[in-house]
């Protein structure tokens, strides 16, 4: 088996450094500049380890987390750019093998290669000799037990089968997310885009199981809300711009907008009108969908605590801290609520909802509680 190690860095310089250090231990590395580029080459590549160098664009944290997903026994080693002993623990912690501290020399990773590489044969390598002696006890048995077992394992297989694989199985309607700064909600085809402001990215989430498909880092951008659009998005940021970006996997900037000196606590697009939403005086402000964003009209929503925002053609859906629900909304009137609706997942008072989205009947909701970031939807209320 190929000593294949999968090196994932952004840093060209970091690179030919690690470059070196893994020719000399008789590695086969294969290089990734980010955690989307790992993903999209790991089928291929097969590595029996992962060194991820810490401090970049997308957090170590989240890195060892969609890694063990795909592979839970990966031997995952993180390269501390600075020698920090809790950060290291606090990385074990979350799943990874080791950590090497800085500088990352060839006497440093040496040893965590070897450990990472004899854990990975472990877990991958048998003994032929015993492969064969089982083979042929397995051979004997089979053939003495298959005309028994045969009708009722077919008939047994045949409904247990049908009735786990022929009906939708369902995905999971809460989860906890792997950062903890969840700040607007967006969707596209098969996948759903939660932003965070305090990493500064947008993270893409496969909506059958929520694992991390992709993640675009703004690093002159801090996101607080999303307005989702047919072919593009609107990332409301903070310091009153909003930006108009193409749903590509780099999220390419087409415009960007000054609207205000505040940012809103939400943004949705209804497919006609931009709707913004502001903490500060309970605002509602309804905008045209042009470059200039033109404010047409200020309404002031009727309830307490206005935290979020979500919008399809027909209504607005608010989140209200203060009376711990769900609110529906005319777009004619938004100073009238027309339904109230409390939420089960909101029953802790630590729960705060930073972001809102609706989507084919339902209504979707980030959140942050005691230090961890949270997605969960409820159906439509009527």
């Amino acid at each position: 088996m190929p000593n294949t190690v999968q090196v994932i860095v952004e840093s060209q310089k970091e690179r030919l450094i690690l470059e070196s250090v893994f020719k000399n231990l008789g590695a086969d590395t294969v290089f990734s500049q980010d955690l989307n580029d790992a993903l999209a080459i790991f089928e291929r590549a097969r590595p029996r380890a992962v060194f991820i160098a810490d401090g970049e664009a997308t957090p170590a944290e989240i890195q060892i987390r969609e890694l063990l997903r795909i592979a839970p026994f990966l031997p995952i080693v993180v390269l501390l750019k600075k020698r920090d002993s809790s950060r290291a623990v606090a990385y074990m912690k979350l799943g990874a093998f080791d950590c090497a501290q800085s500088p990352w020399t060839e006497e440093e990773i040496r040893p965590l290669y070897k450990k990472a590489l004899n854990i990975s044969g472990t877990t991958l390598r048998l003994d032929t000799d015993q492969i064969e002696r089982f083979a042929k006890r397995k051979t004997a048995l089979f053939l003495a037990g298959s005309a028994i077992t045969l009708i009722f394992g077919f008939v047994s297989g045949w409904f247990y089968g049908f009735n786990k694989y022929n009906r939708e199985i369902p995905p999971p309607s809460i989860i906890e997310l792997p950062y903890s700064h969840p700040s607007g909600l967006a969707f596209e085809k098969g996948r759903v885009m939660v932003s965070d402001w305090y990493n500064q990215a947008i993270y893409r989430h496969d909506l059958k199981d929520f694992r991390i498909t992709g993640v675009t880092s703004f690093p002159d951008t801090v996101p607080v809300g999303l307005a989702d659009g047919s072919d593009n998005i609107w990332v409301a940021a903070a310091g009153g711009t909003m930006e108009r970006r193409m749903k590509n996997e780099k999220l390419t900037l087409i415009s960007k907008t000054k609207y205000g000196p505040k940012p809103p606590a939400g943004a949705c697009y209804d497919g006609l009108y931009i709707w913004l939403a502001y903490a500060e005086g309970n605002k509602i402000s309804k905008r045209l969908a042009n470059d200039e964003l033109t404010e047409l009209r200020s309404f002031t929503y009727p309830g307490k605590n206005l935290t979020a925002i979500a919008c399809d053609p027909r209504f607005l859906w608010v989140t209200d801290e203060g009376l711990k629900s769900l609110i529906k909304l005319s777009p004619d009137d938004p100073e009238t609520i027309l339904s109230k609706a409390e939420i089960p997942q909101w029953a802790s008072k630590s729960m705060k909802i930073t972001a809102l989205g609706a989507r084919d009947g339902k209504i979707w909701f980030a959140s942050e509680d005691k230090g961890k970031g949270w997605l969960f939807n409820v159906t439509e209320p009527r």
